[in-house]
């Protein structure tokens, strides 16, 4: 396994996703105050950046034969986006630098896909693609550590985020064995979006998860943070969510060892249950912490195992694939941002927490919903595919 590249793939996704992408929900509070925006307006702009996220990971997937390319443009998208936060002068400008820094991240992925699985030996990738995937939680850990340092100065903190996001983009494409158009011998290029259909069950699952998800990213912070007179909660729990995350990068060895479907039931299940957990008792710090824990772990886990599904039902569109889980699961995001900010009472987060967990829960049945095994791979398979 190349190293240098696991290593900086991860630091990339902690930029671009931990940092530029999820950042908001963390900032947040310093946002709303520093504007004057509500609930509504900090769902929808959240929304925006979900989005936005789509748009880009489209266009990754267009630029499948270019993942160097494709990263460069996540790095400049997140770069950009989080220099226009550090700079906003108002609501708008802020949300329009979101939605920016968001598309960042919709770039990552894909392009790191396609640079690992030229890189790494096939029977090495579904551990190296969840092990770069799990970047996320150490970024949210990277980004409690900024907010703490920097204080009130927020500004400070995505002038510093968009420097980190430029590092770990020139060091990713340092790290890359090879330049766009070559690819290892034996191995086929990316047909593009033909026969994704096999994907119809994963997409239903993803988006599903996607809407709970968006519960705890947008308003978690908030609603821990409310009533406090210090930050230092909230933040505490938001990095705890970051350090567990870092446990997804087992979905690997998870997938390996189960079947796909229970994977996925062992990581969305928990999810929803922290979901719940944390809108139910947000000011108990035990159970709020192991909501945190919970939910960062179960998260990143569960969207490693999208990567794999992906890769199992359709070997040889695996970037295109996990291009289409991810755009459904950011798709679930954005309505469930927007949906939640409509009802949500910060005061009183429990009816429209419940509501997300319940989302969560019923996100496991498409899973379990027999379809069509897929030519080369069932979504049952446990063997490591040679792709």
């Amino acid at each position: 396994m190349r190293w240098k590249l696991v290593a900086s793939g991860l630091a990339l996704i902690a930029a671009t996703y931990g940092l530029a992408r999820f950042g908001y929900g963390l900032f947040l509070p310093r946002f709303a105050e520093a504007f004057d925006m509500g609930p509504g307006l900090s769902g929808a702009i959240q929304a925006g950046s979900f989005l936005s996220y789509c748009l880009t990971a489209l266009l990754a997937a267009r630029l499948g034969s270019r993942p160097r390319l494709v990263v460069g443009l996540a790095g400049t998208a997140a770069a950009l986006g989080s220099a226009g936060v550090a700079a906003a002068p108002n609501a708008g400008v802020l949300a329009a630098a979101v939605v920016m820094a968001g598309a960042g991240a919709g770039f990552a992925t894909p392009g790191l896909v396609s640079l690992i699985e030229r890189n790494v030996k096939p029977d090495r990738q579904e551990n190296a693609q969840t092990i770069v995937n799990s970047g996320t939680g150490a970024g949210l850990v990277a980004a409690g550590v900024l907010l703490v340092l920097v204080a009130g100065q927020w500004r400070l903190g995505w002038a510093v985020i968009a420097g980190v996001v430029v590092l770990a983009t020139v060091a990713t494409l340092r790290s890359d064995g090879r330049r766009d158009g070559q690819s290892p011998a034996g191995t086929k290029q990316n047909p593009g979006w033909k026969n994704l259909a096999a994907l119809a069950r994963p997409l239903a699952a993803a988006a599903l998860a996607g809407a709970s998800s968006g519960a705890v990213w947008t308003f978690g912070r908030t609603v821990l943070a409310e009533g406090r007179e210090t930050e230092l909660y909230s933040i505490g729990a938001w990095m705890v969510l970051g350090a567990f995350g870092v446990l997804g990068a087992g979905a690997g060895r998870i997938v390996q060892a189960w079947s796909l479907r229970t994977a996925w039931t062992v990581t969305t299940l928990p999810m929803a249950g922290a979901t719940m957990l944390m809108g139910a008792f947000p000011g108990t710090a035990a159970a709020a912490y192991a909501a945190a824990a919970l939910f960062g772990a179960s998260y990143i886990a569960m969207s490693g195992v999208l990567i794999v599904w992906a890769v199992r039902i359709v070997p040889e569109q695996a970037s295109a694939g996990t291009v289409a889980l991810f755009i459904a699961l950011a798709v679930g995001q954005a309505a469930g941002s927007v949906g939640l900010g409509a009802v949500l009472a910060p005061d009183a987060p429990v009816g429209a927490f419940s509501l997300a967990a319940a989302v969560g829960v019923l996100a496991v049945f498409p899973a379990w919903i027999r379809g069509r095994a897929a030519p080369k791979h069932s979504d049952d398979t446990v063997s490591i595919p040679s792709r």
